[in-house]
Order: structure tokens, then C-alpha cells, then sequence
């Protein structure tokens, strides 16, 4: 859990802190998201039935600011929306890099929230629930992203 929680304090980093202090951020973030995802496909837990607290609603806008701060050079991609249509029925979407990253850092501060507020089960769960259903998308695009960038 040590090592996820670091990955965490790294990766919402880019999200807090308008200008983080590093030179080669791209490079770094990389790492990190598949370091994040190795977490997330070897993540092991036991349900927590108790009730707590709800998260806080962490800000969305304010995180973008900061993520766009850090990674000017994001922006909009296109990306096929149903890998397993072959052509001519490949229909094209759009994505956007800044939104993938912030919504990535948004859940993984609920996850930070769960680890400091509630139980370590739980902060599990809430990482496991939130990349299967929500990030793990985000993540895989993001770094298609970034290696496209390249």
C-alpha cells in the first residue's frame, strides 16, 4: 500500500501544484501511470462492509488549471471508438489529454482521501472500483497519447 500511496502523492501532484519543478514531467508521468496501472492489475483486497464518511468533491476545474499548467502541450486527439469494428465501419471520436489526466488525478484523491479517512481495505476497493469502471480508459488513452506525441 506504501508503494501505491507514493505513486498517488507523484502522479496528483501534476493536478495540486500549478509549474511542479521537474524538466522532463512527460517522461515522468509516463512512468508513473504504468506504474499505476501494474498496481491496479496486481491489487488484491477484502471488501470493507462498514460505512463512512462520503469523499469530498474535489475540484475539477481547479485540477484541470493545474494539469494544463504542467503539460501545456496536451490537447485534443482522435481516437477510434470500438477497436474491435474493422473498416469501414470505424467510427472516429475524439479525446482529450487534459480531461484524461485530471479525471485520473480526481479519482486517485478520492483514493488518498479513502487511505487517510477511512480503512486500507477501502481505499483498495475505491482504486480497484475507480480504474475498472472510470480510469483505466483515461490511463490506456492517455498514454497512446503521449506515445503518439513522441
Amino acid at each position: 500500500m506504501s508503494k501505491l500511496r507514493k505513486l498517488i502523492d507523484q502522479i496528483t501532484e501534476f493536478g495540486i501544484k500549478p509549474k511542479v519543478g521537474i524538466s522532463d514531467k512527460t517522461d515522468v508521468l509516463k512512468k508513473l501511470l504504468v506504474e499505476i496501472y501494474s498496481e491496479y492489475l496486481n491489487v488484491e483486497f477484502e471488501f470493507d462492509n462498514k460505512e463512512y464518511e462520503e469523499e469530498p468533491e474535489f475540484d475539477y476545474a481547479e485540477i484541470r488549471k493545474n494539469v494544463k499548467s504542467n503539460f501545456p502541450n496536451f490537447d485534443w486527439y482522435s481516437m477510434v471508438l470500438n477497436l474491435n469494428e474493422i473498416q469501414p465501419n470505424v467510427e472516429i471520436g475524439i479525446g482529450d489529454a487534459l480531461d484524461d489526466l485530471t479525471d485520473i488525478i480526481k479519482d486517485l484523491l478520492t483514493v488518498k482521501w479513502k487511505m487517510d479517512n477511512t480503512s486500507e481495505m477501502d481505499a483498495l476497493w475505491e482504486f480497484d472500483f475507480s480504474m475498472r469502471t472510470h480510469s483505466e480508459k483515461h490511463l490506456i488513452d492517455l498514454l497512446k497519447f503521449i506515445k503518439e506525441k513522441e
